[in-house]
């Protein structure tokens, strides 16, 4: 007969766990690192993002143009308004013009006198300084400083009516903002920066004159014979083609940032702000452009 077996024994029961009860730190899984971004990623999207905003910038620029050259011709004329404009931009850039001028040629004569004069080659302080200040130094610098100061107030202007709702309100009224506020503005610009760019360059010249005689004992009258038969119509025609090229831009400049001015107390400061920059860059990118096409003609 076989002997009865002994039951098997049970595992001691365990106490039951509590909801504050967690599992040991050996059985955590870890959670999996969080990719990090590089540097070059950031870089790219930084370049994109400063790509993406120029291409709306200009494009915003020539959908103003297009708006502009589309509506701003058809009746009626705003024959009171762009003459107003055109009088108010070019009698007040005339000081800074002519101060500008005076001294752009006083340097630059004085610079190029003391460089020949070691040569023995004083006299042709005029055949050297007439190409530079016509063909490039007066129509740039008169756009990169006057036409700053006209783009900067046609921002604050019309910055001031988009922040106090008042180009709404000429919408609402029927007329057309473009019509009635960038059109005379931008023929303005247009047309008086060739005028100042003529007045400038003759002042840049008596300038460069005045050095030749009192400084290097260059007749006034050799000076001016000698600036003269260096220059050829084609100088100026560039000269003229810029100053056109360069007030368009400053007026284009000008109304934009004024029409996309943002609402707030500092908006009309940014605004300003970001047209001295834009037409310092578009000026001298125009100004090499335009360089470029005239240099293999003469």
């Amino acid at each position: 007969m076989s002997e009865p077996t002994d039951p098997p024994a049970q595992p001691p029961a365990q106490p039951p766990k509590s909801e504050g009860d967690k599992p040991p730190l050996s059985v955590i899984t870890p959670m999996p690192a969080q990719p990090q971004v590089s540097w070059l990623r950031r870089w790219i999207t930084s370049v994109g993002e400063t790509i993406t905003s120029l291409v709306l910038y200009c494009g915003g620029m020539m959908v103003m143009l297009g708006q502009s050259l589309v509506r701003g011709p058809r009746r009626p004329f705003a024959l009171f308004d762009t003459s107003y404009q055109l009088l108010q931009l070019g009698i007040r850039s005339l000081p800074l013009t002519t101060l500008m001028s005076v001294f752009v040629g006083m340097i630059l004569a004085w610079q190029f006198g003391e460089a020949l004069n070691d040569f023995g080659a004083k006299n042709s302080i005029g055949y050297v300084t007439a190409l530079a200040l016509v063909r490039e130094l007066v129509p740039t610098l008169l756009a990169v400083t006057v036409g700053t100061k006209m783009a900067t107030g046609m921002t604050a202007e019309l910055g001031s009516m988009k922040v106090t709702e008042q180009i709404d309100a000429i919408s609402a009224l029927g007329a057309d903002p473009i019509k009635k506020l960038v059109w005379p503005r931008l023929v303005a610009s247009t047309l008086a920066m060739p005028l100042l760019v003529a007045w400038g360059n003759v002042l840049a010249m008596l300038g460069g004159m005045l050095i030749a005689d009192t400084v290097f004992d260059v007749p006034a009258g050799y000076f001016y014979a000698t600036y003269i038969d260096e220059l050829e119509p084609l100088h100026y025609v560039m000269s003229q083609t810029k100053a056109l090229a360069f007030g368009m831009l400053a007026g284009l400049v000008g109304c934009y940032q004024g029409f996309t001015t943002k609402f707030g107390t500092e908006a009309v400061g940014q605004s300003t702000t970001e047209t001295v920059i834009a037409v310092s860059v578009l000026v001298l990118l125009a100004d090499f452009a335009l360089t470029t096409i005239f240099m293999p003609i003469g």
